[in-house]
C-alpha cells in the first residue's frame, strides 16, 4: 500500500519513555476507535482485508498507521518515520504504532482472523536485542493471543543476519507467524527462504505486473510461487487492483490476496458480513466462474492436443514394435504441424536413436546450441516423459512444458513405451508448446 507524501514538521521531543504505561497516556478513544497524539499529529489505525484464495473469504487484516496533521490531511507511516529526527523517536513511534494497532484489533473482538503488523526493520535490526519482548508485553496487555498476529519483516542489506535470524526465531517461539514483506527487492533471494523459514512470503507487485504483460514472466512467476511453497512458506500477493490481477494471482496458486480490488482501507477490522462483504463475495463468485471456465477450456485444449497427435504417435510406436526402421516409422508423425523431433530411449533412459526432424525442422534449431544438437547417447532418466512412460507402460503421456535443449521453443513431450524383442523402449515426440496451454 503506497504511503501518501507530505512535508510535515520534524517529529521531536516526544514522551521521554517507551513503556506501555507511558505510551498509553497518549492514546484516547474517538468514535469507537483508539487514536494517539504524536507531536502535532493524531495517529490512527486503518485496516485492509486479506483473503484466502482457497477459502474465498477473509482470513485477516493488515494494519496501517496514518497520521492526521493540523489541517486534517492524512500522511502515511513512511512520512512519519522520515520526519522523526532520532532513532529514539523512531523507536517510540514504532512502539506506539504497534500498541495502537493491537488495541484497535482487540477492541473489535475478532477471534478467527489474523492481524498483520509491521515492525520497522531498521529499528528492530539496528538494536543489539531484537524488540520482541515489547510485542509480548503488548499482547499480554491487550489480551490478543500471539497466534493471531503475523509480523511482517523486510530484509535489509548489511550484517544483520544474526539479528534477523534471532528475531524470527523469537517471534515464532512467542507464537506469532512471520511474513517476509515485499519479497523480490534488491536484498531478497531464495536462499533466505529455507535458511530463515518465514511462514508467509508477500511478493512484490512487480512480479504480478510482469506476469500480466509477458507469458515468460507468467511462467516464471508460477514457478517462483511453487518454489516458495516447496520451501514451506505460503504466498501472499499484494496491491491487487483489478479482476484480471486477482484472477491471475489465483490461477498461479497464490494462497492469499490483498489490495484495493477487495476494498479500500477501513477504520475498523470487520468480521461479520455486511454489504461490503457481500460485494467481496460477488467478486469471488465472478473470479471462481472465470477459473471454472478457464479450467474447462484448458481441459478441452489438452484433449485436443492429445487427439491431434495420439493416433499418429501410436502408429509410429506400433510400427517400431513391428520392426519398421525409425526413419520410416516416424515419417507420418513428422508431417504434423508443431512436431519438432522424434527420438527413442532405452529402458535406462539413454537415447538410442538419432533425432528425427521434420523437413523444415532445421529452421527451429538454435545454432548457438549446436554443441547440444546431437543428443544420441544422452540420458533422459530425470525427465518426466521417460519416468511417466515407465511407470504406466502402454499409455500415451503429455509432459509439462519445459525449455527445449536444442530449439528456440518451450515444448511439451509425448511419450509411451514400445516393446521390441521383449525389451521396453520409450518413444518421445517433442511438440512446440502453444501459449495459453495448461501452466502446471
Amino acid at each position: 500500500m503506497s504511503e501518501s507524501s507530505s512535508s510535515p514538521e520534524a517529529l521531536t521531543g516526544l514522551f521521554g519513555g517507551r513503556s506501555i504505561e507511558i505510551l498509553e497516556k497518549s492514546i484516547h478513544e474517538n468514535n469507537g476507535n483508539y487514536e494517539a497524539d504524536f507531536s502535532s499529529y493524531k495517529l490512527c489505525s486503518q485496516f485492509q482485508r486479506i483473503f484466502s484464495a482457497s477459502h474465498q473469504r477473509g482470513v485477516g487484516f493488515e494494519a496501517f498507521m496514518r497520521g492526521k496533521d493540523r489541517s486534517g490531511k492524512l500522511v502515511g507511516a513512511t512520512t512519519l518515520f522520515a520526519n522523526a529526527t532520532s532513532d529514539e523517536d523512531r523507536l517510540q513511534l514504532d512502539r506506539l504504532r504497534l500498541l495502537l494497532h493491537i488495541k484497535n484489533f482487540a477492541k473489535a473482538g475478532i477471534e478467527d482472523r489474523w492481524l498483520f503488523v509491521n515492525i520497522h526493520s531498521k529499528i528492530m535490526l539496528g538494536r543489539q536485542d531484537p524488540d520482541v519482548e515489547f510485542l509480548q508485553e503488548v499482547l499480554e496487555h491487550t489480551g490478543v493471543p500471539a497466534s493471531q498476529v503475523v509480523v511482517a519483516l523486510r530484509e535489509h542489506q548489511g550484517n544483520y543476519d544474526t539479528v534477523l535470524t534471532a528475531t524470527i526465531k523469537n517471534l515464532q517461539r512467542l507464537g506469532c507467524l512471520v511474513m517476509f514483506d515485499d519479497f523480490g527487492g534488491d536484498s531478497a533471494n531464495l536462499d533466505r527462504l529455507w535458511q530463515l523459514h518465514p511462514d508467509i512470503v508477500k511478493l512484490d507487485r512487480d512480479f504480478l505486473e510482469n506476469a500480466l504483460s509477458d507469458s515468460r514472466a507468467k511462467r516464471m512467476f508460477y514457478k517462483l510461487i511453487s518454489l516458495i511453497h516447496a520451501s514451506g512458506s505460503l504466498v501472499l500477493v499484494e496491491k491487487i487492483e483489478t479482476e484480471e490481477e486477482s484472477f491471475t494471482a489465483m490461477r498461479l496458486h497464490a494462497d492469499f490476496l490483498q489490495g484495493r480490488f477487495w476494498g479500500d482501507l477501513s477504520d475498523k477490522p470487520v468480521r461479520r458480513p455486511d454489504n461490503a462483504e457481500d460485494e467481496f463475495d460477488n467478486n469471488f463468485q465472478t473470479i471462481r466462474n472465470r477459473c471454472e471456465v478457464e479450467f474447462l477450456t484448458e481441459e478441452r485444449r489438452h484433449n485436443l492436443e492429445m487427439a491431434n497427435f495420439t493416433n499418429e504417435f501410436m502408429e509410429c510406436g506400433w510400427s517400431l514394435a513391428d520392426g519398421v526402421p525409425m526413419e520410416s516409422a516416424t515419417r507420418s508423425l513428422l508431417r504434423l504441424k508443431r512436431v519438432e523431433r522424434v527420438y527413442l530411449l532405452n529402458n535406462k533412459g539413454v537415447q538410442v536413436s538419432a533425432n528425427h526432424f521434420p523437413n523444415d525442422g532445421v529452421a527451429c534449431l538454435d545454432q548457438r546450441y549446436k554443441p547440444m544438437a546431437d543428443t544420441e547417447g544422452a540420458t533422459w532418466t530425470r525427465r518426466t516423459p521417460f519416468q511417466d512412460a515407465m511407470r504406466k507402460p502402454g499409455v500415451v503421456h503429455l509432459s509439462q512444458p519445459y525449455r527445449s535443449n536444442i530449439s528456440l521453443n518451450v515444448c511439451t513431450t509425448l511419450s509411451m513405451t514400445v516393446n521390441k524383442n521383449d525389451e521396453n523402449f520409450v518413444l518421445c515426440c517433442d511438440l512446440e508448446r502453444l501459449e495459453g496451454m495448461i501452466l502446471d
